[in-house]
């Protein structure tokens, strides 16, 4: 019914996700684009092909301390509850997929299933899930994030 929630490769250990696009609108670039410029970026005799000028990162222009087109923010959902579970709230679900802060969320398939064992998370490797928000308004961004931190506590009922 929520294929949408269902997983997609990942790319990244640490967050269990792939937050290179997060980063790169965010901020403008990455760090590969960094490595890549650091070691391509001044060198004017590298021949760059024709339609791929406009893409390189020079170096001497990379800032100190980045400047943030919009704030963004990779949120890990927390299970509050452990047992078995005997109902997912897909209105939740639904509601944090459709807040105008949230570009992409994914629940792992194990918590899916109405009958499998959840645990409180207690660690990033217990976590349920996650989604990447992404706004320019800061204020909106912040209502947001702290909209799906309430909302965690409903996502899933335990048997009693």
């Amino acid at each position: 019914q929520f294929s949408h929630y269902l997983w997609r490769p990942c790319f990244s250990r640490q967050h269990n996700t792939d937050f290179s696009p997060l980063t790169n609108a965010c901020i403008g670039y990455g760090a590969l684009d960094m490595v890549l410029a650091a070691h391509l970026g001044g060198d004017e005799h590298y021949n760059y092909p024709p339609d791929m000028e406009r893409f390189r990162l020079n170096w001497d222009s990379v800032p100190t301390m980045p400047s943030i087109r919009a704030k963004g923010a990779i949120l890990h959902f927390v299970s509050y509850v452990e047992g078995k579970i005997s109902r997912i709230r897909h209105d939740v679900l639904e509601e944090i997929e459709g807040l105008d802060s949230v570009m992409d969320m994914h629940i792992y398939p194990q918590f899916l299933e109405e009958g499998n064992e959840i645990s409180k998370t207690v660690d990033i490797r217990s976590d349920t899930g996650w989604a990447h928000l992404m706004n320019d308004d800061e204020i909106e961004f912040r209502r947001d994030y702290d909209r799906i931190v309430e909302l965690m506590k409903d996502m899933f009922v335990v048997e009693e």
